[in-house]
């Protein structure tokens, strides 16, 4: 159950919005939570959602959240900052969705329901929202077909008309995006194809992961890879050519623990791991090239591993306690990135790689 639900969630994330498909201003990510299980949602909604979500059975979710402010690693956002945290659950049925939604937001209204105010949206009436009149922030739920879609935003000021706004203009950009993404019988869930274009028999997987992680061993289209990037609207234009991409013990995706259930609770971006790595394709090899040029544009010539064609590898400014070595190689449709503390390591990733798509069919 829970690595067919490793599966579904990367298949989701693909259809869920980020910042610059709301507005260009909010391009950074604040980080992602995967949602696997009821209790899982206690971290993007509040404690009293879980019930909810095991009441209704709630099959897996996604959230991701925005900002037009660059977070810090493990520091919190400026309260003037805009924040948007949206959350997507899939549901058996539209029956169980619409139940949920309504109840997530009641519940969430119910813990004040003398200050809490509830909120009409002109262009979706269906949709359960309120705020609390004097406080930069609105929370809205509601049901598509067999999804609820969760918002959750902060603005600098208490105004209640571009709350409202900002909340009509995520739901205009994700509902089209489920229109185009099937619901998945729990049986369904259970039968996905854990490697259907064949990219994780192609990625590096030094820590011989077995299991799909959404984090740590899954494929996506680039939608889903904007989630875990901090600079979406730079990350967006840089790879642009990748079609399909692997994550190989890549990222950390979770929340953290500012304030569990609401937008401010995604303040630090989306960490990634010390040793790791990404694989592309992309339509051709003119397309890899050009990947392949930009995601690695100052490499140092001293540092490519030998004997290994179309390689490049270079340190790179951070600002952990620790070195961060990367070396990109290219192989026909195909680009390979890897990370380590230590250059060597680096490089020796960089030319298993490089063997590993080589000697892929």
């Amino acid at each position: 159950m829970r690595s067919g639900t490793a599966l579904a969630i990367p298949r989701l994330a693909n259809h869920v919005v980020i910042g610059i498909d709301i507005d260009a201003k909010l391009r950074y990510g604040t980080g992602v939570q995967e949602i696997t299980k009821p209790d899982d949602v206690k971290n993007v909604l509040a404690e009293q959602a879980v019930p909810i979500a095991a009441r209704n059975k709630m099959q897996f979710g996604f959230a991701s959240g925005s900002s037009d402010f660059q977070p810090e690693l493990a520091v919190a956002l400026p309260p003037d900052s805009t924040l948007t945290t949206v959350t997507v659950m899939q549901f058996p049925d539209n029956e169980s969705a619409a139940r949920a939604a309504a109840e997530f937001d009641e519940t969430d209204f119910a813990v004040a329901p003398d200050q809490n105010e509830r909120v009409q949206l002109t262009k979706y009436p269906l949709a359960h929202s309120h705020w609390r009149p004097g406080t930069p922030t609105i929370g809205s739920a509601l049901a598509h077909g067999n999804y609820v879609v969760n918002t959750f935003i902060s603005m600098p000021r208490p105004d209640r008309a571009e709350l409202t706004a900002l909340v009509e203009k995520i739901y205009s950009a994700q509902l089209p995006m489920l229109d185009a993404l099937p619901p998945l019988s729990p049986e369904q869930v259970l039968r996905l194809d854990n490697d259907p274009d064949g990219m994780l028999r192609r990625v590096l997987n030094p820590d011989k992961l077995g299991v799909p992680d959404v984090s740590m061993l899954a494929t996506y289209e680039a939608q889903g890879l904007l989630h875990f990037q901090t600079d979406r609207m730079a990350a967006k234009d840089l790879y642009a050519d990748a079609e399909r991409v692997a994550v190989s013990s890549a990222y950390i995706a979770s929340t953290n623990t500012y304030t569990r259930g609401i937008a401010q609770s995604f303040g630090k971006g989306t960490g990634r791991t010390l040793n790791g790595g990404l694989l592309f394709r992309t339509r051709d090899g003119d397309s890899a090239r050009s990947l392949w040029s930009k995601i690695l544009d100052a490499p140092d010539p001293g540092q490519a591993p030998s004997n290994v064609p179309d390689s490049k590898c270079a340190e790179i400014p951070t600002d952990r306690y620790v070195k961060d070595f990367v070396c990109a190689v290219r192989y026909r449709n195909y680009v390979g990135y890897v990370w380590s503390t230590q250059l060597l390591d680096t490089q020796q990733r960089a030319a298993a790689q490089y063997a590993l798509l080589a000697n892929s069919q």
